[in-house]
């Protein structure tokens, strides 16, 4: 990896408005999920639901693309390290930790030695459970390897086996489509410099191509396409991957060739671990103790989760301010 260069692939800026915007998408497709549970729509209503209801999937892309990417740029050492290995426990897994057991106290958990070690390793919140899984297998792929393409080679091939064990026992397909999203964020980090030469020279007319690309992935999503022609589940599990990969590769080459200033969509980026981590609570404490409208029941849900996630941000931050010139962050990684 080329630890010199002066100008990074991402910015702090652009990867605070991606997460951002990653994390809009996740909480409006489960809003949009549980709207359809509180007031059933139909005709063209339901069809705007189905459509938000899709987002949570691409949303996800981007913050894997973003961790898999920030995790090799925070290394300051060409091997695996112990302090590393420190950093990411303090800054992710104690969080969720804190925060998580919180919610399961405050909701009757832990029954039983069974919920405990399904709390511990995230398997109720599957996102946290293959994010877990991936930065384990990241860890231990930077620790054997040395060179950038047998690391990136091995942690492919890592991904694709706990993707393909996923899916194997059953899992709904979202535990394993984005995971290549992550892979993708390891090659940008890992091949910064040749990908920012890349995108310097042909940044536009890549992102039209990806872009075009991109368009019957989401005419045959929004038209319920493989449905009306009858493609088997395998069939449209790749085509789910490839939309996702085709997605996720453009939103790298968007976020490279951004010059973002700081805006809300970058001050929710910031807090989106946390908001990823309180929502669901948040929402069903307030959709069942207010007596109001059910949009503003949306509302003051989303609004509460926003506070609770910056004073959550409040009391966990601690060190020195970084550079703005500096790397993405490793901790801001939610879905």
């Amino acid at each position: 990896m080329d630890r010199d260069c002066e100008k990074h692939f991402l910015t702090r800026e652009s990867a605070d408005w991606f997460r951002g915007l990653a994390v809009i998408m996740v909480v409006l497709s489960h809003y949009a999920e549980w709207w359809g549970w509180l007031d059933p729509l139909k005709g063209a209503e339901e069809s705007v639901q189905a459509a938000l209801m899709k987002l949570g999937v691409y949303g996800v892309d981007i913050f894997f693309m973003l961790s898999g990417y920030a995790m090799v740029r925070s290394m300051d050492q060409e091997r695996m390290y112990f302090g590393y290995v420190r950093k990411r426990i303090r800054r992710i897994y104690i969080p969720y930790l804190l925060v998580m057991g919180m919610i399961e106290l405050l909701s009757g958990g832990f029954d039983s030695l069974r919920d405990f070690g399904r709390f511990v390793s995230g398997y109720d919140h599957w996102y946290m459970f293959v994010f877990f899984l991936l930065q384990l297998g990241f860890i231990a792929v930077y620790t054997i390897f040395g060179s950038s393409g047998s690391r990136l080679a091995a942690f492919a091939g890592f991904t694709a086996f706990i993707s393909f064990l996923l899916y194997r026992r059953g899992m709904q397909d979202f535990w394993y489509v984005s995971n290549p999203a992550f892979v993708i964020g390891v090659a940008a980090g890992e091949y910064e410099t040749l990908l920012g030469r890349i995108v310097d020279r042909a940044g536009r007319p890549l992102a039209m191509l990806l872009a075009v690309a991109l368009l019957p992935a989401v005419w045959a999503g929004l038209t319920e396409w493989a449905d009306m022609v009858g493609l088997p589940p395998e069939e449209r599990l790749w085509l789910q991957i490839g939309a996702g990969m085709i997605w996720t590769l453009l939103i790298l080459v968007l976020a490279s060739g951004c010059r973002i200033k700081r805006s809300f969509v970058c001050f929710l980026g910031k807090r989106s671990y946390y908001i990823y981590l309180t929502h669901t609570y948040i929402f069903m404490r307030c959709v069942n103790a207010l007596d109001i409208s059910l949009p503003l029941r949306f509302v003051v849900s989303a609004v509460v989760t926003v506070a609770v996630s910056c004073l959550l941000g409040r009391m966990t931050a601690g060190g020195r301010r970084p550079s703005p010139n500096m790397p993405v962050p490793p901790d801001g990684v939610s879905p």
